[in-house]
């Protein structure tokens, strides 16, 4: 269960900056707990004598804007794909009890809220974000300043008691909001590449978009060479990943709990983005923030959503097959309104669709946004046969804000193509 602090207790912004910049989970560390917050357990009694007054934490117009703290929405991705051996178990990696993940999530400090599952994977709704589990993969994303990759040496080990082997590593974030406050082993770019390499031996690590604006940063580590692994891959495999900020005030009050909102209560917008069919698992955090999975036959879908106006942001990916990736966007833009926003359509080609020319017109569809501009654009085509897409887009409401001019003035549009 998530900490719920009793707002008419505790009614100081001090307490606001406090809980925003806490980990959604209640198991903390006591000793990384005083480090971190020994000011407030000292201030925080003066704090209290303020002035009682009626406030929304997640509210444009309260306090928070003033406040310099706040929760680090942006995730850490990480991706492990395996390959089978005739001694790995039917069930794979899903033969990991949740026990053992939840002490692997130990060390990258979150913890498991609920489980979901289908005929094809587990999906763990995790109090800083999403894990899915497959028989032969791992995706896990951790929010706020969660140490994910303290995790890999852990995965590592399920899959050799699975007796799989290393097919494919890839790491992604993009910048975080608040760098001074994560942990290493990240600290730096530069920190998470180096504990990669000294784990896999191999791998690249890479930085794109535009130079003054958001950036997406990368690890690829290929073991495709490996002995006895097939060759072909008969299918292309694409996800994409919408990571939104300054959400629009209606849209992120959608996203701030009401007294009668149950922990695991559906979201009614999410039915705009998902298929009829698919199997939602959702909380609703106390005093806000919102995290879902979705189960779509072989597909995921995962929402996350801080609303705090001065650290608002929200995350929607997939891995589904999508008819109209423009469609979709739309869809995603409508429910959070997002001033500005970073995409990124990641492809694992089929060996058998290789020819470069095509790789513009296999992963850019039309991303025009109505209501959007694109301010950077950029199509590459990487090692260990993949492809990616970035874009930034800034609303033009946003673009015509006073808070934004400044910043939209640096940026460059760049249409680039990297392949």
């Amino acid at each position: 269960m998530a900490l719920t602090p009793t707002t008419n207790l505790f009614p100081s912004p001090l307490y606001v900056s406090f809980y925003s910049s806490l980990p959604r989970s209640s198991r903390e560390f006591p000793g990384w707990f005083l480090e971190r917050y020994w000011d407030f357990l000292i201030f925080a009694p003066c704090a209290c004598l303020i002035k009682k007054k009626k406030m929304n934490t997640c509210k444009h117009e309260g306090p928070s804007l003033n406040i310099p703290g706040g929760f680090e929405g942006p995730e850490k991705r990480f991706e492990l794909d395996f390959r089978a051996s005739t001694a790995t178990p039917l069930e794979g990696l899903r033969s990991i009890t949740r026990e053992k993940w939840q002490e692997m999530l130990d060390l990258a400090r979150c913890t498991i809220l609920n489980t979901t599952s289908n005929d094809h994977f587990d999906a763990f709704v995790l109090s800083e974000s999403s894990l899915f589990v497959y028989p032969h993969r791992i995706l896990i994303k951790t929010c706020g300043t969660t140490t994910l990759l303290n995790c890999v040496n852990k995965m590592l080990d399920y899959a050799n008691e699975c007796n799989l082997s290393i097919e494919f590593v890839r790491y992604s974030r993009k910048n975080f909001l608040f760098p001074h406050e994560q942990k290493y082993p990240h600290t730096a770019w530069e920190d998470e590449v180096t504990y990669l390499k000294d784990i896999f031996g191999r791998g690249e690590g890479m930085v794109m978009g535009s130079q003054s604006d958001e950036k997406w940063y990368l690890y690829l580590a290929d073991f495709s060479d490996s002995p006895g692994l097939p060759k072909v891959k008969p299918h292309q495999i694409k996800t994409i990943e919408i990571m939104m900020h300054n959400l629009e005030e209606d849209a992120a009050e959608q996203f701030i709990r009401k007294p009668e909102t149950g922990d695991q209560d559906k979201h009614p917008a999410m039915k705009k983005i998902l298929n009829e069919d698919a199997v939602t698992d959702e909380f609703n955090f106390t005093p806000c923030g919102y995290s879902m999975n979705a189960l779509d036959e072989e597909a995921y879908h995962t929402v996350h959503v801080t609303p705090e106006s001065h650290c608002s942001y929200a995350s929607y990916e997939t891995n589904a097959r999508v008819r109209s990736y423009t469609k979709l966007i739309t869809h995603v833009f409508d429910v959070f309104k997002p001033g500005t926003a970073q995409l990124a359509l990641f492809t694992e080609r089929s060996n058998l669709l290789r020819d470069s020319n095509t790789i513009e017109k296999e992963t850019s569809p039309d991303f025009t946004i109505p209501g959007y501009d694109i301010l950077f654009r950029v199509s590459k085509s990487l090692d260990a046969n993949c492809d990616v897409v970035l874009l930034n887009y800034a609303s033009h409401t946003f673009s015509n804000s006073p808070k934004s001019v400044k910043k939209l003035k640096q940026a460059h549009v760049h249409l680039e193509n990297l392949s």
